[in-house]
């Protein structure tokens, strides 16, 4: 499973809290294709079969089922630039 480091789910819900897009409750960034071969993080309501990640009480990342073999054994943290990274 996924794990988040405490940087990542920090940066994410200050990223979530400044954002416009979720003015609706129960939006957070979810992890999606882009195309074939590159995932991006999008702002949408998680489905029922989505792994969820909370940070203070507020979902903040919603990984699809489909998704998550890939996350097996990893993890999301940030780089030194203030990048998400997956390792």
């Amino acid at each position: 499973m996924l794990q988040l480091t405490q940087t990542a789910k920090e940066k994410l819900h200050a990223s979530l809290a400044r954002s416009e897009t979720v003015n609706d409750e129960g939006k957070c960034f979810r992890i999606v294709p882009k195309d074939e071969k590159t995932l991006t993080l999008t702002i949408a309501t998680p489905e029922n079969s989505d792994s969820t990640f909370s940070h203070e009480g507020q979902v903040i990342l919603a990984l699809p089922e489909a998704l998550q073999p890939l996350f097996e054994d990893k993890s999301l943290d940030i780089d030194d630039g203030g990048n998400l990274t997956v390792s």
